[in-house]
């Protein structure tokens, strides 16, 4: 009772923030609904996963949306590269860590680089993080199961990737605070295990999504994770993803049938030339103009017919019936504003997603700084989607293939199952992805070995910003290429040294032109 008259008060009484106001015209119809977010979910999720697999397949800019994030936060793949730290409580040297790092990362790339990591055969390593951040992008989240093959050897690993919707609450279970869209959750909202269809919802053989289903430990004995859940929450108590497209469904199937309208209109308008009176009724039918039988789709019942369908042709001239004026057409398609306002609505759109619409439709048609801005601020999104996807897919992906290499016997790491600490180190490792788009060489190249005269920033990061490689992966090839002119007798290009320290000039000219 006391909530309620509270309630009263507070819609009534209180007028200190204009937006909680029941008073003002423009916000009397605003009725925000209440739920937490795994109630929200339950009701939406459904529709907002069929509506935003709906755009990525028919709808232009919603797929360039996807496209950008997956080529610029994977790219050609995130590669592995694995880091020993407290080499004293591994009890290592240098030269040992460094040995075992560099075994490490050559049988994982023999290993993520060959399609027997994928249980369908499909992708590569590379590939499943592809298709792994495409899915939870379109449909809000995607699950990761593994997989254990003895003929797969030496490591007998694979991954299954499963879409949103195989995840979901066994036959007759309602949604409740602990077992909800399939998933289990503890107390704390920690997941406990997870419900997946033993088949796809609506596959070829089965038309429904009555599926049984089969429950899967969300963790191991050794606290490995045995199912990855690959989404970003954007509230507390979340237990399931939403699609990247869910705040922009609207927008975009608005903008898609207002470009089906102008399309078709411009069409229509192109076909109409003149209209032309005609005295003799014996003369081609009207709107039918001189069109050969064999081209019109309308039959002469149809024609005759006061609804029947209108044909038309481009360039056409039609006759009229007796009586009425001769009328030319004064086309108005295309619409002249159409770009314009489509562009305000994609720039709209994808700002709402944290991208620059230059970004994703890949037009840089203006000067250099704003176009060198629009990709920063874009960058700042597919960076942290790449540390989401590392933390969700790529990082659990690596252990449970060093936990299993190491049970094989193919990498040796002491005290690596008996001591937590030291598994946690035995599992470091750093993530390296394709370098950023480079938009004027030469102009950033220049800065960066400012830096490095600067020694602001490690040749490592310099080698990773330019080409996306690694600086004692260049040193081995630019030692090995010097070994081959020695045996081939020929001279050096050039010396290399340190470049002086320059400044670069500030005068954009013909900036505009860019």
């Amino acid at each position: 009772m006391a909530n309620d008259s509270q309630r009263i008060v507070n819609r009534f009484g209180g007028n200190a923030w204009k937006g909680a106001s029941w008073n003002i015209n423009s916000m009397r119809a605003f009725m925000a609904p209440l739920g937490s977010a795994d109630y929200d979910l339950t009701c939406d999720r459904e529709t907002l996963l069929l509506r935003s697999r709906a755009l990525f397949q028919n709808h232009a800019f919603s797929r360039a949306v996807i496209s950008s994030m997956t080529t610029n936060v994977v790219g050609t793949g995130i590669k592995v590269r694995p880091q020993l730290k407290q080499l004293d409580v591994l009890g290592l040297t240098h030269d040992q860590a460094v040995e075992w790092c560099r075994k490490t990362q050559d049988l994982y790339e023999i290993w993520s680089k060959s399609k027997k990591c994928d249980v369908e055969r499909k992708n590569d390593m590379f590939g499943l993080q592809d298709l792994a951040l495409k899915t939870q992008l379109v449909d809000g989240d995607c699950f990761a199961l593994a997989k254990y093959d003895k003929k797969l050897e030496p490591f007998g690993l694979c991954f299954k990737l499963l879409e949103a919707d195989r995840c979901m609450n066994p036959l007759g279970e309602s949604d409740s605070d602990r077992l909800a869209q399939g998933v289990e959750v503890s107390d704390f909202g920690a997941p406990v295990s997870y419900y997946f269809t033993k088949r796809p919802p609506w596959s070829i053989d089965n038309h429904s999504d009555m599926l049984e289903t089969a429950r899967v430990p969300a963790f191991d004995r050794y606290g490995e994770a045995n199912v990855l859940h690959i989404f970003s929450p954007d509230r507390t108590d979340q237990r399931r993803g939403v699609s990247i497209l869910a705040p922009i469904i609207v927008l975009m199937k608005q903008q898609e049938r207002f470009l089906e309208s102008e399309l078709m209109a411009a069409v229509v308008t192109s076909m109409l030339t003149a209209f032309i009176e005609s005295n003799d009724e014996k003369l081609s039918d009207p709107i039918m103009g001189n069109m050969p039988d064999y081209e019109q789709v309308a039959t002469q019942a149809e024609k005759e017919s006061p609804t029947g369908p209108l044909e038309l042709q481009a360039g056409a001239i039609y006759e009229l019936k007796k009586g009425q004026k001769i009328a030319s057409i004064n086309p108005t398609r295309p619409n002249s504003a159409y770009q314009g306002f489509v562009e305000a609505i994609f720039s709209e759109a994808a700002s709402s997603l944290g991208l620059s619409y230059e970004v994703v439709l890949r037009k840089f048609n203006s000067s250099y700084n704003a176009v060198r801005g629009a990709i920063l601020e874009s960058k700042k999104t597919f960076d942290r989607a790449r540390r989401n996807l590392i933390s969700d897919f790529c990082r659990p992906v690596y252990e449970k293939w060093l936990t299993q290499a190491i049970l094989t016997g193919v990498i040796d790491a002491p005290g690596y199952f008996e001591n937590p600490v030291k598994r946690a180190l035995w599992n470091g490792c750093r993530w390296i992805a394709d370098s950023a788009f480079l938009l004027d060489p030469l102009k950033e190249t220049q800065a960066i070995k400012m830096q490095l005269d600067e020694q602001l920033i490690t040749r490592d990061t310099a080698c990773a910003a330019t080409n996306g490689g690694e600086y004692d992966a260049v040193l081995d090839g630019q030692a090995e290429e010097k070994k081959m002119r020695a045996e081939k007798g020929m001279n050096e290009p050039g010396l290399i040294n340190k470049s002086e320290t320059f400044s670069v000039s500030t005068d954009d000219v013909n900036e505009s032109a860019l």
